[in-house]
């Protein structure tokens, strides 16, 4: 009885460690955005920083949840001309692939500095999630950051979207994502 107490309560530690790197993961992400926004435009350019959900801390700018669900960093868009668009968002996925690698490094010296094998592993999976958020938010879906490079573009062929379509853009890619997102999990599980 004491010993599968004892386990419960590893795996709901685990269980919190995990989703807190994924949060971290997600914060690392949303601050490349916003670091070269603060280059590009002033550091009150820019207006929020968001990662997870269920808000947790909330800062003058930033909040954190405790599920790494989605995040975001808020600007003044229309103010901002379409090639500094091009760096902002490509500054998230580059922040999260410098968040691989580094996990990739612990992973790599775990067991020299001492860390259990679980760690290792752990690292290892972290790794793969961050390269796997680079490139799933490279795709050119609305409202992920592919999309506003490639939307960055369309004014170079005439093409300019209102707020309107923009936000429907979003609405329905968003919508796209998550059925998408839960078809797969519905499918192959949510251990993949």
């Amino acid at each position: 009885m004491m010993n599968d107490l004892l386990q419960l309560l590893y795996f709901l530690l685990a269980t919190l460690v995990t989703l807190g790197l994924f949060v971290v993961s997600f914060l690392l992400h949303e601050l490349g955005h916003a670091l070269v926004i603060a280059l590009l435009r002033g550091k009150e350019a820019v207006l929020e920083i968001r990662a997870g959900s269920l808000t947790f801390y909330r800062g003058k700018i930033l909040r954190v949840g405790i599920l790494p669900i989605w995040g975001y960093v808020r600007f003044d868009e229309e103010n901002v001309p379409p090639s500094d668009w091009r760096l902002i968002f490509v500054a998230g996925p580059a922040a999260s692939l410098f968040t691989a690698y580094l996990f990739l490094v612990l992973h790599h010296f775990s067991a020299m500095l001492g860390f259990p094998e679980n760690w290792h592993q752990v690292f290892g999976i972290m790794a793969l999630a961050n390269f796997a958020l680079a490139g799933f938010n490279l795709i050119p879906i609305p409202p992920l950051d592919g999309w506003k490079i490639v939307e960055s573009w369309l004014p170079l062929v005439g093409i300019r979207l209102s707020q309107e379509a923009r936000a429907q853009m979003n609405k329905w890619g968003m919508i796209f994502i998550m059925v998408v997102s839960f078809g797969f999990v519905a499918i192959h599980g949510f251990h993949h």
